[in-house]
């Protein structure tokens, strides 16, 4: 499909593109890219510019993955029980392990989540959870659609999103987190959540949207696997598209230039350490 698709003509809009597919577009840079090059400079955009990743992925990644696509299944219409697919005991080893000729036969013919009983268990807790909150359901049932891309070109930049959910007048997102929710704020701030929602409202106004705030939904990983809505802060989200514009006219200047570090100085250099860790403990004489 993709070798049909002209990605010269933008903005383009692509529905039923496999998630890979979506991040083999290079030309195009998603919020990951900007967000580690915001985080970690010109080596970090050196080594991604070159085709290689950051980062490889956790459990915490793949639980995300996961749940992300049953919901997104569970959007289009499909039952949670049809989505997410339990090997019988018969094609499982002795022992329970899935190293056995049967479970691989088996595993071949499904299309769900595969996965253990106690993680199914988990994936319904947390699915449940989003039904339970009715700000959340409320988003659910109005979603028209789900994992579109969408290319486009902005402050001179090539531009690429994957939007969770759409609704009439917004884009929501879905993020796993085993945070309580005292701290989820720390996700939001280690992991970009607010670029992201500058990069995607930016996106979406490309497509003919009125600005919105997206809201972000979490549903924690751990019991009691509840679910709440945010909105981020307004302020937070405009410095956050500052801080993108900046970063995509560094990685625009690193290209042309092949310049993508500073010189070396052939010194060695003074550790920057917080003004806090230097501190030394005051001795009060009574």
């Amino acid at each position: 499909m993709d070798s049909l698709i002209d990605f010269t003509k933008l903005p383009l809009s692509v529905g039923g593109m496999a998630n890979a597919a979506y991040h083999a577009k290079k030309e195009f840079d998603g919020r990951s890219f900007l967000c580690s090059v915001l985080k970690y400079g010109g080596e970090a955009q050196l080594w991604m510019d070159k085709g290689y990743s950051l980062f490889g992925g956790n459990q915490s990644t793949t639980t995300g993955s996961e749940f992300d696509e049953i919901v997104t299944q569970v959007l289009g219409g499909k039952q949670f029980d049809d989505v997410v697919a339990v090997a019988p005991d018969e094609v499982l080893g002795s022992n329970g392990t899935r190293n056995t000729k049967a479970f691989r036969e088996w595993a071949a013919g499904q299309t769900g989540i595969i996965c253990t009983p106690d993680t199914k268990w988990k994936y319904g807790k947390m699915l449940d959870s989003m039904y339970a909150n009715d700000a959340v359901y409320g988003l659910m049932t109005q979603t028209t659609r789900t994992q579109m891309s969408y290319f486009f070109e902005a402050f001179g930049h090539k531009l690429k999103v994957r939007p969770d959910a759409e609704c009439e007048a917004l884009w929501w997102d879905l993020k796993t987190t085993s945070a309580t929710w005292d701290r989820v704020y720390r996700s939001v701030l280690d992991y970009g959540y607010a670029h992201q929602e500058w990069l995607y409202v930016q996106g979406a106004m490309a497509f003919g949207f009125d600005h919105f705030r997206m809201p972000f939904v979490f549903v924690q990983t751990m019991p009691p696997f509840s679910c709440h809505a945010y909105y981020l802060p307004e302020a937070l989200v405009v410095e956050a598209g500052k801080q993108l514009v900046s970063v995509m006219e560094e990685v625009r200047l690193r290209r042309s230039t092949g310049v993508y570090k500073p010189a070396d100085t052939g010194e060695i250099l003074e550790l920057e350490v917080p003004a806090w860790a230097l501190r030394t403990e005051e001795v009060v004489e009574l």
